[in-house]
């Protein structure tokens, strides 16, 4: 056999298989499941091809023998060296000693294409005749970047990664031969002639193949990794330490487990199915509204398109959007969709309501990652989408690299994370928007969204960082040939301008900026195509097209949702306290949705003495995953649609703004801290949503009025004045004074509402571009927090500018490193971690909501919480239990170094206590701290002293 088959690629402590598998065996596995994938996906082989101008089948094995080279970097020594024994076992003698430390072997792999492969291929005419190095490797080089950086991002570049001293052992002669290099090269040579015939190797000369190498290469690195992710599981790859058959043997078998393997994982795409009926989808709904009517009849061009959808709270915008979604599914433009929601909470409730349609749109063959409900979210996911394998080498091994199989796990962990996968996915936005940003496996989550329906809701709820990032996804998935739904109740006109154009320049068009006032509006925008006909379903790859189309239409409102709410100003924390009371008292229920956890916490002090047990609920971000699907379900029983009076009696509900979106609750009496105006009209979505009667029973009359008499909104905040000081709201709210900086804005929402009510939804449009059209003069008091709030969003789009990926360099690396899941944020604010909560159980650290599965168990015990005020726990006192915590924290994905374990003791009462470590004000030191959690409050830390906030731009709103 060639001496290329004695290296390990893959290697397990267990004895229930093979102790190593080969390096070539591995190589051809991932290969294989590369190769299946995108003969398995031809929408994706089909653009790839189209856009590079070539066959199928030549571009296929092309990306394939790039894809076989992968781990060309475990042929060094630093990578060998890790298991000498297993070196000395296929090598019969023992790894030499390299001349450098060790590296990560994809970036070595990348080391070794520049000094060893590159000018082989050039004297060898690999690719054809070159004239130059220089012009080998603007066509080539973004294949081998694509290939190598196979950990979710591109490998590095820089000096430091000099692969002739990994490949070469200490002490030898620098131009001594290496053995380790010349039977990597022996390999390379094996995969061009398995894979590259003259077609293919030719390809490189076809003309912009560098330009649209690099453009491709963000979808191709997504493949990559996935396919690097599939070929590590053993479950369907078992090890074989051993070369019994030839490569071309070998070959055959690992494309009959590629199948077997991807069968496996529930992201494949689903067969079409026939489009269906508004009835058909919506049984329950007896008579669709205008907006959903539209959705339901709107002519489907088979071609990228963006439709803004602007209605009331209340409207049906999320069956409209689902309506359209899947007409275009059953038309052909897309394959799927994933939905974006602002928070985690917004994102459970929605996928309560898609998993009620998800059969119909897709039957049994796509992933049934949404067929389950929210009591079974976690596990749903886990078992259905891409499950991890089980490991392989150590994580923690020499070289700093985690396997194939730990990235997997880890990534997995995350639920919202695996929605990407699926071809139906519900998660929060953020997800999406990593795709676009410098931040590890960015190009999985960009490969996810190919060819999916991106269904935005509560777009309006992006601050200036989000929006530009949101702008550049967008573009990205126009790129692509994707279409896009965008929701909203309240969307500025500026910022419906920057969305429509930003995804008119993926498409490589141009879009007439919108100008009608209407509301409610539809706004459509679809790509024109080269000969005025239809397109097909895959981007052609000319660029020279017709004149896209934008078409603003007003749509009609349905008449249970056209009504007056009444606004009432209150500026005395007393008074409001007795109305809330009195109301309570009557026999009515009341929300009141606050701007920060701190907030919360506070009215419940102030309330809860005064109430029955039972009646006050406390909804944040702050609660394990268990607990908050728990809350969210008893939310919607008392609040919610079927509610009726003996669940609605008496009963308050105390939130952040994870009520403020996408929850279908309905208050007799709804209290909202001072937000922006876009946030208050949203929060009045949640007043009187349904018509009842007078005792609270939902109507089932749709000609009849609501018997509770006018909505009523009672907003909480400092006193309207035409001066106001500049501290006017700092002074009122101190710890919400961060959560919306622009204090001018505030002022000129509370300016608005002292008419004393507006009507829906004719005074929407009025509303919000009062406040955000930018022409009002502010006064002379709050201008400075203007100038700043409107400073920091300049500032804030250019840092988006500065984060993003760039489509045209190609997956390089750039700017701030990829080391971490997330190094670019997808929305700025407070640094967020999941701190994962576990109790005592004698010496043992167990999750603190128990599950069959131990992830699931440890995914429903997790909290998200800004890092100032928990990034740590002191090292327990005992020895033992200091060893109990550090094993526990070795058996989670990562080995903990995502999270924090939390331990609880019992505080006697209803409720736990813990010892914790919080950062100073200067974040320079790590302080001692106390903190509680109750499935009643949360988590709960002494003597918070700045905002925990919730809102858009904040980093604990993603939960």
């Amino acid at each position: 056999m060639p001496s290329y088959h004695a290296y390990w690629g893959k290697a397990r402590p267990t004895a229930d298989m093979a102790e190593l598998h080969l390096l070539v065996h591995h190589s051809l596995d991932v290969a294989a499941v590369g190769h299946a994938y995108l003969r398995r996906h031809p929408a994706l082989l089909d653009w790839l091809a189209a856009r590079f101008v070539a066959p199928r089948d030549v571009l296929l094995d092309w990306f394939v023998f790039w894809l076989a080279l992968h781990d060309l970097g475990k042929f060094s020594i630093t990578f060998q060296r890790q298991r000498s024994d297993l070196v000395e076992q296929l090598q019969g003698q023992p790894a030499p000693e390299a001349q450098a430390e060790p590296v990560r072997h994809d970036s070595l792999g990348f080391g070794f294409w520049r000094e060893y492969m590159c000018d082989c291929a050039l004297d060898e005419d690999w690719f054809g005749e070159f004239d130059s190095r220089s012009d080998l490797t603007d066509a080539v080089e973004p294949w081998v970047r694509v290939a190598t950086g196979h950990h979710g991002m591109p490998p590095r570049t820089d000096a430091g990664v000099q692969a002739t001293r990994h490949f070469t052992p200490r002490g030898a002669a620098r131009d001594a031969p290496s053995r380790n290099a010349a039977d990597a090269l022996d390999f390379v040579a094996a995969m061009r002639a398995m894979f590259l015939s003259p077609a293919t190797a030719a390809l490189v000369t076809r003309p912009d193949f560098a330009d649209r190498s690099r453009e491709l290469s963000w979808w191709l690195a997504g493949v990559v990794v996935l396919a690097d992710w599939i070929g590590s599981d053993t479950d369907h790859f078992p090890y074989r330490a051993t070369a019994l058959q030839s490569l071309a043997g070998y070959w055959a078998d690992a494309l009959a487990h590629a199948d077997a393997a991807l069968d496996a994982t529930g992201i494949l795409v689903a067969p079409l199915r026939a489009p269906l009926g508004f009835a058909q989808l919506f049984p329950r709904i007896p008579a669709p509204s205008p907006l959903q009517a539209w959705a339901a009849e709107l002519p489907v061009a088979p071609r990228p398109q963006l439709h803004l959808l602007e209605d009331v709270t209340g409207a049906g915008k999320t069956e409209a959007a689902v309506m359209l979604t899947q007409r275009l599914i059953a038309a052909g433009v897309a394959d799927g969709f994933f939905i974006g929601l602002p928070t985690m909470a917004t994102a459970n409730a929605m996928h309560e309501r898609i998993s009620q349609v998800y059969r119909p749109l897709f039957g049994e063959a796509a992933s049934l990652a949404l067929a389950h409900g929210r009591r079974n979210l976690v596990e749903a996911f886990a078992a259905s989408v891409l499950r991890p394998g089980r490991a392989d080498a150590d994580p923690d091994a020499p070289d700093g690299d985690d396997t194939a199989t730990a990235r997997c796990t880890a990534w997995l962990a995350d639920h919202n994370k695996r929605a990407l996968l699926a071809p139906a996915g519900v998660g929060t936005i953020d997800q999406a928007l990593l795709a676009t940003l410098r931040s590890k496996h960015q190009s999985l989550r960009l490969l996810g969204l190919f060819r999916k329906v991106l269904v935005v809701d509560e777009v309006h709820a992006c601050d200036a960082y989000m929006l530009r990032t949101l702008e550049l996804l967008l573009e990205f998935h126009a790129r692509a040939g994707g279409s896009a739904v965008l929701l909203s109740a309240t969307l500025p006109m500026r910022m419906k301008r920057k969305l429509l154009a930003a995804f008119a320049q993926g498409a490589g068009q141009s879009a007439a900026p919108a100008h009608r006032r209407d509301y409610p509006l539809v706004t459509s925008w679809v790509a024109g195509n080269a000969a005025d006909e239809p397109a097909p379903a895959v981007p052609p790859v000319a660029t020279a097209v017709a004149a896209a189309t934008l078409t603003e239409q007003p749509i009609a409102t349905r008449a249970a949702v056209r009504r007056r709410v009444g606004v009432r100003h209150e500026s005395d924390r007393a008074a409001l306290h007795r109305l809330i009371l009195d109301t309570l008292a009557a026999g009515r229920c009341v929300a009141w949705i606050r701007n920060t956890v701190a907030d919360v916490l506070d009215a419940h002090a102030e309330l809860a003495p005064a109430l029955p047990a039972g009646s006050v609920t406390v909804f944040h971000a702050r609660f394990a995953l268990a607990d908050r699907l728990v809350i969210e379900q008893r939310v919607l029983a008392t609040f919610g649609r079927d509610s009726g009076p003996a669940e609605r009696r008496g009963q308050l509900l105390l939130a952040s703004q994870v009520a403020e979106q996408s929850l279908d609750i309905d208050a007799d009496l709804l209290v909202t801290d001072l937000a922006p105006i876009d946030r208050l009209v949203q929060r009045a979505g949640r007043l009187m949503r349904h018509v009842r009667d007078a005792e609270g029973r939902a109507s089932t009359d749709p000609q009849a009025g609501d018997a509770r008499g006018e909505p009523l909104m009672v907003v909480f905040g400092p006193a309207f004045t035409e001066a106001p000081r500049s501290d006017w709201f700092k002074d009122f709210f101190p710890k919400a004074s961060g959560v919306y900086p622009d204090h001018g804005q505030l002022w000129l929402t509370a300016r608005a509402l002292q008419a004393g009510g507006f009507t829906m939804p004719d005074d929407a449009r009025a509303l919000v571009e009062a406040v955000y059209d930018g022409e009002a003069e502010l006064p002379a008091g709050l201008q400075a927090s203007s100038n700043r709030a409107e400073g920091k969003a300049y500032g804030d789009r250019s840092l988006a500018d500065a984060n993003v990926v760039d489509p045209e360099r190609g997956y390089v690396r750039g700017g701030s490193e990829w080391d971490t899941d997330e190094s670019a944020p997808s929305r700025l604010g407070e640094d967020t971690h999941d701190v994962l909560l576990c109790r005592w159980d004698g010496g043992v650290l167990r999750p603190l909501h128990a599950h069959a599965d131990p992830r699931a168990a440890w995914a429903y015990s997790g909290v998200r919480i800004a890092r100032r005020l928990l990034c740590g726990v002191p090292q327990p006192a005992d020895a033992a239990r200091a060893t109990a915590l550090a094993e526990c924290a070795q058996r989670l994905p990562g080995q903990g170094r995502w999270s924090v374990l939390l331990p609880l003791e019992s505080d006697g009462k209803d409720g736990f206590a813990a010892r914790a470590l919080r950062l100073s004000r200067d974040e320079k030191a790590e302080l001692p701290a106390r903190c509680r959690y109750s499935s009643l409050t949360g988590l709960v830390l002494e003597d918070e002293a700045a905002p925990d906030p919730e809102g858009a731009g904040a980093g604990a709103s993603r939960q």
